[in-house]
């Protein structure tokens, strides 16, 4: 289940952020959180798994009709298709009049949860 970024929420967050090769140094995971604070359409939700457990992070812009998905973030031990599946779903549900654009490197999970059998499609 997705949970809307709030302040009290900031050191799980940053612990995912960190989990990006790219925000390795903690400075960086700053400057990124602070890059979605900065507007309003830009939101980070928090993903817990089936067990209740902090496993993910997925940050998003809304423009116009479209959600992009800038990161999306899984903890090692969670980084199963069938998560990024729920994370989808759950964006799809929170939003269902935004059509979900992917980054390169969230291609492939974005492409097998389009294609599933399980995933309708408003």
């Amino acid at each position: 289940m997705l949970y809307q970024y709030r302040k009290d929420y900031e050191k799980i967050a940053m612990g995912l952020f960190s989990l990006v090769s790219e925000l390795q140094n903690m400075d960086l995971v700053a400057q990124e959180m602070n890059w979605y604070a900065a507007k309003d359409n830009r939101l980070i939700y928090l993903w817990r798994d089936p067990s209740n457990n902090w496993s993910g992070l997925v940050g998003i812009e809304l423009q116009g009709e479209q959600l992009l998905v800038h990161q999306l973030v899984l903890t090692p031990q969670s980084g199963s298709q069938g998560n990024y599946n729920r994370i989808f779903d759950d964006l799809q549900d929170i939003y269902p009049k935004q059509k979900i654009v992917v980054n390169f490197d969230n291609k492939t999970a974005w492409e097998k949860w389009e294609n599933s059998t399980n995933h309708v499609r408003n």
